[in-house]
């Protein structure tokens, strides 16, 4: 796993974003950060092979902003337990 000085400020951004509001998809990223979808994807994927995100399992997600569990159309991916330690104690730093 690459340390976080090591990720690019944008995903750095995006990884602080999954950490804030939870488990997102590329389709939702690319528009909240105004990139490409394809950039999205990779920089997701790339993510995921550095052991930052994991892909979300099941078929229904329940996040705080639904009223009810949304049907997973999307690869949606969230952080590891390793990358929300490592989040959690970069937060602290400031």
């Amino acid at each position: 796993m690459l340390s976080w000085s090591e990720l690019a400020s944008r995903e750095q951004a995006v990884v602080l974003d999954i950490y804030e509001k939870g488990p997102d998809c590329a389709k939702f990223v690319a528009r909240r950060f105004s990139m490409e979808l394809g950039t999205a994807m990779e920089m997701l994927k790339r993510l995921e092979r550095e052991g930052w995100l994991e892909r979300v399992k099941g078929t229904f997600l329940s996040k705080r902003v639904f009223r009810r569990p949304k049907h997973m159309n999307h690869t949606y991916y969230d952080l590891s337990r390793k990358a929300r330690l490592v989040v959690r104690e970069e937060r602290r730093k400031g």
